[in-house]
């Protein structure tokens, strides 16, 4: 592995000269002693390109809600790290991924939501394909009124498939096809909230955000609770540092969560909550997942949080916000007020956190940085993220 690892930075001269003890110290060295990711890891482009061929290929990166794609026909474009990706839900209610892009000059196809299509058109030379890719028209691309020549083999230029998952409400892709199933990827997950009846998960809203830092900050920041009586003071006022907890959740996930989380009230009224969570002693506790890479979850007795970022540039990110409530009854307008609490408080809350990430960044410009350090009581999560981050660039590299 070591061996590997001195290869991991890829184009970037100066990243691999002055930092490759810093990779390999993320690699061996326990999280007292280890050395973080080097400035260039956020702020470089060469870096983000061996992201993109590396960690968004090679594991299962969430995209997206299936609820945005109510009917068959509805097309969804979307970006994962810059390349462009189409979503679409097909005449048997199957959700499909594909490159957004044209098989005959390579033009992005779709470019705003649609509902209810019967086939993807290509505007450039109105090449069409159905919904499940295959090609179905090219005009004249034979000569005039002729759609084909001899040995044109229309199959061969189907729409670029892209493995498609479904886990809850929530899409993954594998942009490699090498990763294994989603369930069993997931399944450590699965498995710690057994506990919750997900199905009665119910969605509430989605908010986006759009910051100025690298990916990666808003997955750190996540992942720790070390900054939040400075940060968060009314969060914390009700979540407070000491009251949070570290778990491992397999290999390639990040836990975290609060012994003491309370529950949004208006006078006695409150949100509806899982049921059986006293048998479980869970009445009070909520809990963080960082699923890797870029989705954070979160789930408490009233609702539950699923948060996606990407990468637009290695100093610009997008992040979703979604939320989901317990039963049909909390989407009642009855708990609109309820809902909107906790909301609100999401939204004061990563205002925060932007205003800190986006410093994080401007001070990785810095040459002085040279990776800082972890502490080993409260950042051994952040520590473990940086270090996948390292293996998948070094083992895909």
């Amino acid at each position: 592995m070591i061996e590997k690892v001195s290869a991991c930075p890829g184009n970037d001269k100066d990243l691999n000269s002055n930092n490759e003890k810093a990779i390999i110290s993320l690699i061996g060295s326990s999280t007292a002693d280890a050395v973080g990711l080097p400035g260039k890891a956020y702020t470089s482009e060469e870096f983000l390109e061996q992201e993109r061929h590396t960690i968004f290929a090679n594991y299962w990166v969430c995209v997206g809600r299936s609820s945005v794609l109510t009917h068959s026909g509805d097309l969804i474009p979307i970006e994962v790290a810059g390349i462009p990706i189409i979503l679409v839900r097909d005449h048997h209610n199957e959700i499909h991924a594909f490159n957004n892009i044209c098989s005959h000059r390579g033009l992005k196809l779709v470019t705003q939501p649609c509902q209810q299509q019967k086939q993807i058109r290509c505007p450039y030379h109105s090449w069409s394909y159905d919904l499940n890719g295959q090609l179905q028209s090219t005009p004249h691309f034979g000569g005039y009124w002729q759609d084909t020549y001899e040995g044109f083999d229309r199959s061969s230029k189907n729409l670029q498939s892209i493995r498609c998952e479904q886990w809850l409400d929530l899409i993954f892709i594998n942009l490699a096809g090498n990763a294994p199933p989603l369930r069993d990827y997931l399944q450590p997950i699965i498995e710690r909230w057994s506990v919750y009846d997900l199905n009665l998960l119910r969605y509430g809203e989605e908010i986006s955000f759009e910051f100025n830092a690298n990916w990666k900050l808003a997955v750190e920041n996540f992942s720790e609770h070390y900054h939040l009586p400075w940060v968060h003071p009314q969060l914390n006022n009700s979540s407070r540092m000491e009251d949070h907890f570290s778990f491992e959740v397999g290999e390639n996930h990040i836990g975290q969560g609060s012994k003491l989380y309370r529950i949004g009230a208006i006078g006695d009224r409150t949100l509806p909550v899982f049921p059986n969570l006293q048998t479980t002693r869970r009445e009070t506790v909520a809990e963080y997942i960082s699923v890797f890479p870029n989705l954070m979850l979160g789930i408490h007795p009233d609702y539950f949080l699923a948060l996606v970022v990407n990468p637009l540039s290695p100093s610009l990110s997008v992040e979703k916000m979604t939320f989901y409530f317990v039963g049909d009854e909390a989407t009642n307008s009855e708990y609109e007020e309820l809902r909107q609490i906790t909301i609100d408080l999401w939204k004061i809350t990563t205002d925060e956190d932007i205003e800190i990430i986006e410093r994080l960044q401007k001070g990785r410009n810095s040459p002085a940085f040279g990776g800082g350090c972890f502490s080993p009581a409260l950042e051994s999560t952040l520590h473990q993220f940086q270090r996948l981050v390292a293996k998948a660039i070094a083992i895909y590299s």
